[in-house]
C-alpha cells in the first residue's frame, strides 16, 4: 500500500498560462507560488494548488461533455454573490444555477475552456 500524505497540484490544461492565472487569481484569489515562464504557473489558494500546463492545441473532451474539472465549495451567500461576479465579468455560464439533492451548483468556463463548478449544500 502507498501511502498518501497529500495532494502537490491538480494540473488544468491551458493554451496561455498567465491568462489562466489572471483569471484563478482574479476570481478566486489564488496567488502564484512557482512558475516556468511560457511553461506553467503553479497557484494556490489555502491548501489548494493548481498546476496551470501549457498544453498547445489542447482539446478539452470534459470540457465538450461540460464536466468539470474542479468544483468549489462555497457557502449559500457566497454562492449567490459568486454568480453575480460571474456575470459581472462576462464569464461563460454554461450551466445552472441548478438544484440537486445536496444544494445548488453552476457550471462555467476558465479562459482554456476548462469546466469549473461552484455550489453549496444544504
Amino acid at each position: 500500500m502507498i501511502i498518501v500524505e497529500g495532494i502537490d497540484y491538480f494540473l488544468i490544461p491551458a493554451e496561455n498560462p498567465e491568462t489562466s492565472a489572471k483569471f484563478y487569481s482574479d476570481i478566486f484569489d489564488f496567488e502564484s507560488v512557482d512558475e516556468k515562464s511560457g511553461e506553467y504557473i503553479v497557484m494556490g489558494l489555502d491548501s489548494i494548488n493548481i498546476k496551470l500546463q501549457k498544453i498547445s492545441g489542447f482539446k478539452n473532451s470534459l470540457g465538450e461533455s461540460k464536466i468539470p474539472v474542479l468544483s468549489f465549495v462555497l457557502d449559500v451567500d457566497d454562492f449567490t454573490e459568486a454568480i453575480a461576479e460571474l456575470e459581472e465579468n462576462k464569464i461563460s455560464i454554461v450551466r445552472g444555477p441548478e438544484t440537486n439533492s445536496a444544494g445548488e451548483f453552476l457550471h462555467f468556463l476558465d479562459p482554456a475552456g476548462n469546466v469549473l463548478e461552484i455550489s453549496y449544500k444544504d
